[in-house]
C-alpha cells in the first residue's frame, strides 16, 4: 500500500468515527479498543463540551483541524508501519525456514536482535543457552514470539511518543486560531441565509430530476411451470374459437374452398386469423406461463456534485464572499450525506480538486486560499467539468457554475459535449453574481441571479 492510500484509508475511518461518536457517544467497531488515535480523538471531543450545543460550524472546524493533525501523524506512522512489516517478514522467514536455512540466517538474526533489543525485551543470549537442552524449533518459536511482541511494542511506543510530542502544539494552535476560524465561517454562513436564491440552489443541486414513470418502471417476466409433461397429445373439444390453424378448422369453413366464388373469403379469414376452429383443453404436455410484474426501480436521489467557482479579478470582494458562502453550504451537504464532490476554481487557468474520500477534505482549505485576480477562461473550466462527468464517480452529476459570466459562450465542440451529457441526465446550473446581461441563459438549464451594490 502506498503512503497516500494508507493515509486516505485511515482518515476515512477516523472521519466516520468522529461522526459516530458525536451521534452515539461511543466509538464504532471500525476503531478497535486501544487504538491510539481513536482514543485521542475521543479525548478531544470530550474536552470540548461546546460540541453538544448542536453547532454544526464548530463541529466542522474541530473535525477539519483534528483530521488534518491526524493526517500529518499518519504520514510518520506509515514509515513506522513499513519498518514493522519488514521486521515481521524477517521474523517469519527465520521461523518458518528449514533447519539448514535457519543455521545460515542465525548469525544475522543474533546480531540484529542483540543490537536492536535489550535483554529485558528479548534475551537472545538466554535462548542460545536453551538450544543445548531443548528442541531447536521450540527455542526458535519462543524466540521469534518474544521478538515479534517486542517489535510491535516498540512501534506502538514510538507512535505514542510522536503523538505526545505534537499534541500540545496542535491544541495550542486550536485555542489560538480555532475561535477565529469559527467566527469567519459563521460570518460566511450568515451571508448564505440572507439570499433565498442560495438556499434554493442547495435544495436543488445534486438531487434527482423530476421522476418519470418510464425511467422508474421495470417489467420483470417470470416463467413458472404449470403442468407436467404427459404422453397424450390429444385435445378434448370444448368450444368453437377463431384462428388460422388448418388442422383445427371446422368443416363448414373448408367447404368454402369448393366454390371459386367463396374461395377468397376463406383466404381472407385465414390471413386475418378469423377462421372458425375447434378449441379445447391443450395436450397435457410441458407448459409454462409468463407473468409480467411492474417493479419500482430505485433511482439515485442524492447524486454527486460538480461546483465551478470563478476566481477571476472581477469576482473579488462581495462576489467572492457570496461564492464561498454557497460553496460552504454545498460542501457541508456533501459531507453530511456522504456525496462525492468535485470543485473547480477557474480564472486564467482551471484547477480541480476531487473530494471523493474524507482524506481529500484536508486539502480543501489550501485549495481555496487563492487570491481572486486575473481574467477568465470559461472554456477550460467547462472542459474540466465535462471530463469529470466521464468518470465513474461523477457521471450524471449536476454541474453548478458560480460566476459573473464575463466570458464567451462555449465553442461548438464544448456545446455538443454539454448536450450529450444533458441527454444522459446531467443538468447544468448557474449562479450569476452581478448586473451584466448573461448569454449563458440559452445554454444552462437554470440561472439564479444575485445583484449587489
Amino acid at each position: 500500500m502506498e503512503k497516500g492510500e494508507y493515509i486516505d484509508s485511515k482518515v476515512a475511518v477516523y472521519s466516520e468515527a468522529f461522526d459516530f461518536y458525536m451521534d452515539c457517544a461511543q466509538m464504532p467497531d471500525v476503531v478497535p479498543d486501544g487504538d491510539l488515535l481513536g482514543g485521542y480523538m475521543k479525548s478531544v471531543i470530550d474536552a470540548n463540551p461546546q460540541l453538544d450545543r448542536g453547532d454544526a460550524t464548530w463541529k466542522e472546524v474541530l473535525k477539519d483541524d483534528l483530521l488534518a493533525f491526524l493526517s500529518a501523524l499518519l504520514g510518520d506512522f506509515f514509515h513506522m508501519e513499513q519498518a514493522l512489516q519488514k521486521e515481521r517478514a524477517f521474523i517469519e522467514r527465520f521461523q518458518k525456514a528449514d533447519i539448514r536455512e535457519q543455521r545460515d540466517l542465525w548469525p544475522a538474526v543474533y546480531k540484529h536482535v542483540k543490537n536492536a533489543y535489550p535483554p529485558a525485551e528479548v534475551n537472545v543470549d538466554g535462548y542460545v543457552e536453551q538450544f543445548e537442552e531443548n528442541e531447536a524449533q521450540d527455542v526458535i518459536d519462543a524466540l521469534t514470539g518474544d521478538w515479534k511482541k517486542a517489535a510491535e511494542k516498540r512501534t506502538n511506543k514510538k507512535k505514542a511518543q510522536l503523538l505526545e510530542l505534537n499534541k500540545d502544539k496542535w491544541e495550542r494552535h486550536m485555542r489560538k486560531w480555532g475561535r477565529s476560524d469559527y467566527e469567519q465561517r459563521k460570518k460566511t454562513e450568515q451571508m448564505f441565509y440572507r439570499y433565498p436564491a442560495l438556499q434554493e440552489i442547495v435544495r436543488i443541486i445534486g438531487r434527482e430530476q423530476p421522476q418519470r414513470k418510464d425511467e422508474k418502471d421495470d417489467i420483470v417476466c417470470r416463467y413458472m411451470p404449470t403442468v407436467l409433461s404427459h404422453p397424450s397429445a390429444t385435445k378434448e373439444v370444448e368450444q368453437i374459437a377463431v384462428g388460422n390453424e388448418l388442422s383445427l378448422v371446422v368443416p363448414t369453413e373448408i367447404a368454402t374452398l369448393a366454390e371459386p366464388a367463396t374461395e377468397m373469403i376463406f383466404f381472407k379469414k385465414f390471413a386475418e386469423h378469423q377462421l372458425q376452429i375447434f378449441w379445447g383443453k391443450p395436450p397435457t404436455g410441458a407448459a409454462s406461463k409468463q407473468v409480467q410484474e411492474h417493479l419500482r426501480k430505485p433511482r439515485l436521489e442524492k447524486g454527486p456534485i460538480v461546483v465551478s467557482i470563478d476566481t477571476s479579478g472581477s469576482m473579488a470582494g462581495q462576489p467572492e464572499r457570496l461564492a464561498h458562502s454557497l460553496l460552504m453550504q454545498l460542501l457541508r451537504l456533501a459531507r453530511k450525506q456522504h456525496r462525492k464532490c468535485f470543485v473547480i476554481t477557474f480564472a486564467v487557468r482551471a484547477k480541480a480538486l476531487e473530494l471523493t474520500r474524507p482524506a481529500h477534505w484536508r486539502l480543501l482549505k489550501r485549495f481555496l486560499e487563492k487570491e481572486f485576480c486575473g481574467g477568465t477562461c470559461g472554456e477550460e473550466m467547462l472542459a474540466a467539468a465535462l471530463d469529470a462527468l466521464q468518470t465513474k464517480d461523477f457521471c450524471m452529476a449536476d454541474v453548478l457554475i458560480v460566476s459573473d459570466f464575463e466570458f464567451p459562450l462555449p465553442t461548438e465542440k464544448t456545446n455538443m459535449r454539454m448536450k450529450a451529457e444533458h441527454a444522459k441526465g446531467t443538468r447544468f446550473y448557474g449562479l450569476q453574481i452581478g448586473h451584466l446581461e448573461n448569454p449563458y441563459e440559452k445554454v444552462l438549464d437554470k440561472i439564479w441571479k444575485i445583484k449587489y451594490d
